[in-house]
């Protein structure tokens, strides 16, 4: 998947044209499945038509330009959301610098100056609530009147919603975060959310039981609800396989801090400090006596595994 970084500055560069595009455009926070249905349509279309299935989203996303200071609420960062773009099959991902120039930009403008000129789309689809421009005065209206005068169709999806007729959102997924209810999130996403974090050191005591110290990876994302986790750990980069860390215990206390146990029968490498690693979380665990509970858990799995 080519991936570009529209600075303001490379508005409207030829280089960066896809034309014909099918162009699918949200912040797509989480990429959860509501995001997947609009992705699957881009990319049947795309298919139809024989011409790139493509993403336009914004960096950073705009809640956090207009609340620098707000609490951590993104469910992806930046790379995360393109992996997982990547795998729904997409080929072209627009990265576009959210700064005051954009934010001042109006509807029309940005759709002549990045749709049009930037991208050079053939088709846009958007979900039946996507606003955008300076204000958020764009709306579906307007794109279909700009479509009908650029060349370029429009299609809208309708909201999805799941079995309990909720709609599927990014809000929901982080309700369920906040809540300790990882499963509950992973099933809204369609996939295993995970939190990064960055090792600060390690120590392993007598008996092989390994402690990671660690912090968040980026202060934008949100973290899970306080408390106990049993999962897994991934660390990113390499062989996914040969870098995972099975049966770990997830102490996750603030952003600051968070720590990892796990039995070194089952990780032998040592952990650098400034090593990330994806945490997998399960549903919180209720524990008292964190030392008594995380020892005699990592006692279990290691019989578990000898038994095996």
């Amino acid at each position: 998947m080519q991936r570009f970084f529209i600075t303001n500055a490379d508005i409207g560069q030829e280089n960066f044209r896809s034309p014909g595009a099918v162009l699918a455009i949200g912040n797509l926070d989480g990429v959860h499945k509501g995001h997947t249905a609009l992705l699957s349509r881009a990319k049947e279309l795309a298919t139809e038509k024989a011409a790139p299935a493509a993403v336009m989203s914004f960096s950073p996303h705009p809640r956090l330009f207009f609340q620098p200071d707000a609490a951590p609420f993104l469910l992806t960062d930046d790379d995360t959301k393109a992996g997982l773009l990547e795998e729904k099959g997409i080929d072209c991902l627009y990265s576009v610098q959210f700064d005051a120039a954009l934010a001042e930009m109006s509807a029309l403008d940005f759709i002549r100056s990045l749709l049009v000129g930037t991208v050079g789309c053939g088709t846009v689809i958007v979900g039946e609530d996507f606003r955008f421009g300076k204000n958020r005065l764009g709306d579906i209206d307007i794109l279909k009147q700009a479509g009908e005068a650029y060349g370029f169709e429009l299609q809208t999806l309708r909201l999805v919603t799941d079995d309990k007729a909720g709609v599927f959102s990014s809000s929901r997924v982080r309700d369920c975060i906040r809540a300790g209810d990882i499963s509950g999130a992973n099933a809204l996403l369609g996939w295993n959310w995970h939190y990064p974090v960055t090792v600060l050191d390690s120590e392993r005591d007598d008996s092989g039981l390994t402690c990671l110290s660690a912090k968040a990876a980026n202060s934008a994302v949100l973290p899970p609800k306080p408390g106990g986790y049993t999962g897994f750990a991934r660390i990113t980069g390499g062989n996914p396989a040969a870098n995972t860390i099975q049966k770990v215990f997830i102490l996750h206390n603030t952003p600051d801090l968070v720590r990892i146990f796990f039995d070194a029968r089952f990780y032998t490498t040592p952990i650098p400090a400034g090593a990330t690693l994806a945490l997998h979380p399960e549903d919180e665990t209720q524990t008292e006596g964190l030392s008594a509970a995380t020892a005699e858990w990592l006692m279990q799995q290691g019989n578990k595994r000898e038994s095996l």
